[in-house]
């Protein structure tokens, strides 16, 4: 069993890791401790000063390795669709070689410090494989990732029987019946791997992750009352009413006002930190009630 690299610890679930740049989740990380910073938005001294920061506050960071941005680059310029991009070789997707370097400068320059570090999943699972093992003859130990509708279920079995993690993709542009698919079927092919950790790619923890627990997920979706102006009431991690105005940010105000912009980060924030709690407190419940595992391994 090949152990994926970083500070994790297998017993701490289940974890919604936030994810954003580093200059918003600086307004977030002291009321929130499970970040996820991709490898392009890391692009300054000051972002590894922000992160040296975080970990010193306990916070467990998860480094996403910048495909999806770099896919979304190269399909807009040559007029693509999202799909295609992601299929491409890493020889034919435009600043690759750039992504690889700087994704190796950061991984060596973080180590173990951070909570672990996905792979780099250019192309369908031969090129997957190929970049993978790679990393790992750097010394390297990424997180591999799994996209259900392209790499076929041997593939998830392959990994499965290798690694103690793997991020499991192709959720984020899913629509919600084929989520529940995807995600179900997650949950049951992991009861033959009762070690394995399944981490959700762009998914946020709601009703599915409740019925169907994986270990871990993370989205952008936490900042949704900063980009919308509209915060919900969240019941057993299911958004069930909006909540008035008066937690809304107001654009009239000075960004560091006490109902300015920061603030309304931290808040956000704080909010996806219960949501976790919630999901941990739920799991609890599940195991006094039954005596299961709730992430559905067999015995």
């Amino acid at each position: 069993m090949i152990r994926t690299g970083g500070n994790w610890n297998p017993e701490a679930w289940p974890i919604y890791f936030i994810a954003s740049e580093p200059k918003t989740l600086a307004h977030a990380y002291t009321v929130n401790k499970h970040l996820l910073v991709a490898v392009n938005e890391i692009h300054a001294e000051e972002h590894f000063t922000m992160m040296d920061t975080f970990i010193a506050a306990g916070t467990d960071i998860f480094i996403d390795s910048g495909v999806y941005n770099l896919a979304t680059k190269h399909a807009h310029a040559h007029r693509m669709s999202m799909d295609r991009a992601l299929s491409l070789a890493p020889d034919d997707i435009d600043d690759f070689t750039d992504l690889f370097d700087k994704y190796v400068e950061i991984a060596r320059r973080m180590g173990d410090d951070c909570w672990g570090l996905i792979e780099i999943d250019q192309g369908g699972r031969d090129n997957k494989i190929r970049t993978r093992t790679k990393l790992e003859e750097m010394g390297l130990r990424p997180v591999p990732v799994y996209h259900p509708f392209n790499d076929g279920w041997d593939y998830f079995d392959y990994l499965a029987e290798r690694y103690d993690r793997i991020c499991f993709g192709n959720v984020v542009q899913a629509d919600m019946a084929t989520r529940c698919r995807l995600i179900a079927t997650a949950w049951e092919r992991r009861r033959k791997y009762p070690k394995l950790w399944i981490h959700a790619l762009g998914l946020t923890a709601s009703e599915l992750t409740t019925a169907w627990p994986l270990n871990s997920c993370d989205s952008s979706t936490w900042l949704a009352a900063v980009r919308w102006g509209r915060h919900f009431a969240t019941v057993a991690n299911k958004r069930c009413w909006h909540i008035g105005s008066g937690f809304n940010y107001q654009p009239s105000e000075a960004i560091d006002a006490p109902m300015g912009h920061e603030a309304a980060r931290t808040m956000c924030g704080y909010e996806a930190h219960f949501v976790t709690r919630t999901m941990r407190a739920m799991i609890e419940d599940a195991r006094q009630a039954t005596g299961a595992d709730p992430a559905g391994a067999l015995p």
